[in-house]
């Protein structure tokens, strides 16, 4: 990251403003209810949800409902593929290492107005502090471990023309679930698109610099992976990985591997096999 950020690899959705790229197909009954298998699909990942209400968002179906005391919204594909769910989550609740986080961070003197926590589908769970202080306002984001791993000045309730524009010719069926603006000017827009979640990053002229995505390590070639089994790396495990596209025009694989005692280590490897990024 930037500044005063603790670095992390993976770029962390600013999660979520949840406006669709094609509101025209939201569906406003409020009677609405989904297929039979996105209707047990949510009954089996959320046994105990109450109050719920159904809303279609582009290809998407969002339930929004109330689990444990907590207001939740999920979101899952026409297939019934669990995308994405944002939980509200009071401070007093926030597990230790975030408030530690929080209270050790230099915002600790911030009022904090709302917290959200956020678990996406193949990606690490975070916690999303809306905090204030006097007229400013942001959004800071904390990993499990308590890390600070993001921080937006801004965030955005309409996409530039030149970012809209990308993305519906890009990604025609996609879902805009984040707009963020950095401190730095970049803008990154979160989607759900093909049951993936994707981070599209712009420059500061909204001009499109990478998309990224979460792959499975089952799902990476061999020979990327053969790459891992080298002296440099072999007494690392895979953290986590994600598929790379940069406007550049090369695609690569990033790695993020673990060791005990050691700092984490960023790998870029071709989807050749080739060492891109040590």
């Amino acid at each position: 990251m930037r500044g005063r950020i603790l670095m992390v690899t993976l770029w962390m959705a600013s999660l979520f403003v949840f406006a669709a790229c094609h509101d025209d197909d939201d569906d406003d009954d409020k009677g609405y209810t989904p297929g039979k298998s996105v209707v047990a699909a949510f009954e089996a990942k959320f046994p105990n949800a109450v109050a719920v209400s159904w809303e279609k968002k582009g290809v998407y179906e969002k339930a929004e409902f109330h689990q444990n005391g907590q207001e939740v919204d999920a979101w899952f594909d026409a297939s019934g593929q669990w995308m994405m769910t944002e939980t509200d989550v009071l401070f007093a609740n926030l597990p230790a290492e975030v408030k530690t986080g929080f209270n050790e961070s230099i915002y600790s003197a911030w009022q904090v107005e709302d917290v959200d926590m956020l678990e996406r589908l193949n990606m690490p769970t975070v916690y999303r502090l809306e905090i204030e202080k006097g007229n400013e306002e942001m959004l800071i984001y904390f990993n499990e471990k308590g890390e600070l791993v993001k921080e937006v000045n801004e965030e955005a309730s309409t996409l530039p023309t030149a970012v809209s524009s990308f993305i519906t010719q890009q990604y025609p069926k996609a879902l805009v679930v984040t707009v963020d603006r950095w401190q730095d000017g970049m803008l990154e827009v979160g989607i759900l698109d093909d049951s993936l979640v994707k981070e599209i990053l712009f420059d500061r002229n909204n001009g499109w610099m990478k998309t990224s995505w979460p792959v499975l390590k089952t799902d990476v070639p061999q020979v990327v992976l053969d790459v891992l089994k080298g002296e440099a790396y072999n007494s690392f495990s895979i953290a986590s990985v994600q598929y790379i596209e940069y406007a550049s025009g090369s695609d690569v694989y990033h790695f993020v591997l673990q060791k005990e005692h050691s700092m984490d280590i960023s790998v870029e490897i071709d989807p050749q096999g080739n060492l891109v990024l040590d």
